[in-house]
Parts: C-alpha cells; structure tokens; sequence
C-alpha cells in the first residue's frame, strides 16, 4: 500500500471486505476422496495453484493434500496477498467403514498485521469438541457425523461420486453446528487455463432473501478438482481459477477432442 494514504475508517472497511473473499475462496475449495473403502485407501496427493482477484487486489492460492506418516491425511490451504496471508489445516482419519473422522482443524489468518488463530480438536470417545481462539479455549457437545470446514467437503466429493443429490452436510465452525447446502446445477465443459476440462457445476444453497451466491466449477477427471469459483455478493464479483495442478504426481491435462460447450 505504499503510496496511498487510507482513513482508518477505509483501511479497516478493506480490511473486512479482504477477510470475506479470502475467507470465501479458501472456504469453497473442494477435494475428492473415493466412495470405496479399497479406493480410499488409495487416497491419491494432489496439489493445486490458483489465481484469484479482488478489487485490483491479486490473491495467490495453494491447496494440497497428503498422507502423513502418522497414516492421517492432511489437507491445506494458503491464501497470500500483499495485505497478508490466510492458512487453513485439517487433519483427520478414515475409519475401517470408510467414514471421514475429524481430528483437528486449525484456521490462521494474519492481515495488515492482526492475527487470529483457532483451533478445534475432535474428542470422538468423550462427544467432546474442545475450540480454542487465540490462546482461550472452551469445550462444546459433539455428535456423531459432524465435520469441520474442510472435511464437510471431501465428504461432498464423496456423496457425488457415489451418485448422490442431497448434498447437506453437519459441520463445526466456531464452536457451533451448522448446516451447509449445495445443489448440483448440471455438467459443463469448461474452458480454463489449462484448457477445456469436464466440469461438474455446483451452487452453495444460501438463506432466502441472502445477495451471495457461490458457484463451483469441479474436474471430473481429475479426481474432481476445483478449477474454478465464482463469488457474487452485493453487486462485486470475485473469481477464483487454476493455473496448474497435479494429481499423484500427474500434470492435469485438457480434453484431447471437446465437443460443443455443454455436456
């Protein structure tokens, strides 16, 4: 921001509004797991670079996810900007019936020099969710099924990849159970980047009367992948599209021979 001169009442409004986008981007990317017990197993690392814009104000993102030696999976997500830099971390376990089961979820975010940290941490055995903000910690009934911010979505990946079309989901964020919807809007061929690519689309299902709209772009061959999200609310409209990304080591490639722009 060298160079400019900002009211504080400006620079905290902008302040605000970089946290919602950030917040919104890193929040809506998605990851698949298979259905299968034998493919889950399997579960196979990715990595992905995206780039987004907001306001003039370019945003650099980076998802993954790997095994560690633990025999846990860890999915994480960093969003950096001049302003500052948001990580999100979720490290959880696959039980024996194929089931996602949280471990621990982890939010950071430090902008134009205010941090915030919170954490939760999945007491399975006790029913127990302990949230902890800043160095303060409290504790809150967890019932069975619940997920974090993270782990709801692998488990959206899965649903769709077993056929389903109910797509709602029980997850803690911050310390409280909430409901999160999505609606499948039908299959698109997608132009991205790195080329066209077979695309499943999808709607985050929000409050009647709510100006926010969330739209997810997914690749079906690339063990569906985001390549691509669209955040609308207010009237400002934000982007968010890949640039490269590899599945177990392989490059995602584009479509050989696409036809038409509809599936």
């Amino acid at each position: 921001m060298s160079g400019y001169s900002y009211s504080k009442r400006h620079s905290h409004a902008h302040k605000k509004s970089w946290v919602f986008i950030l917040g919104a981007l890193l929040v809506s990317t998605l990851v698949y797991i298979s259905h299968s017990q034998a493919e889950t197993a399997k579960t196979k690392a990715y990595a992905a670079d995206y780039t987004a814009n907001y306001n003039g104000m370019d945003i650099d993102l980076h998802h993954q996810l790997e095994m560690l030696p633990s025999g846990q999976y860890q999915e994480t997500s960093t969003a950096n900007s001049v302003f500052g830099k948001i990580a999100e971390t979720a490290v959880f376990d696959i039980d024996d019936q194929g089931n996602i089961v949280p471990e621990k979820y982890s939010y950071k975010r430090s902008i134009l020099g205010v941090s915030n940290h919170e954490k939760q941490f999945f007491n399975w055995s006790g029913n127990q969710l302990t949230y902890e903000k800043n160095k303060k910690s409290s504790e809150v009934l967890l019932t069975a099924g619940t997920l974090d911010m993270m782990t709801h979505k692998l488990q959206l990946r899965r649903d769709l990849a077993a056929g389903r079309t109910q797509l709602s989901y029980s997850v803690m964020a911050r310390k409280k159970t909430k409901t999160y919807d999505y609606e499948i809007i039908g299959k698109e061929i997608l132009t991205t980047s790195l080329g066209p690519l077979n695309t499943t689309k999808l709607r985050r299902v929000v409050k009647a009367g709510k100006k926010r709209e969330t739209t997810i772009w997914l690749a079906d061959d690339w063990e569906y992948l985001i390549v691509k999200l669209s955040h609308q609310d207010d009237g400002e409209s934000h982007q968010l599209k890949i640039s490269q990304g590899h599945i177990n080591g392989k490059n995602i490639v584009p479509l050989s021979k696409p036809i038409g722009d509809k599936l």
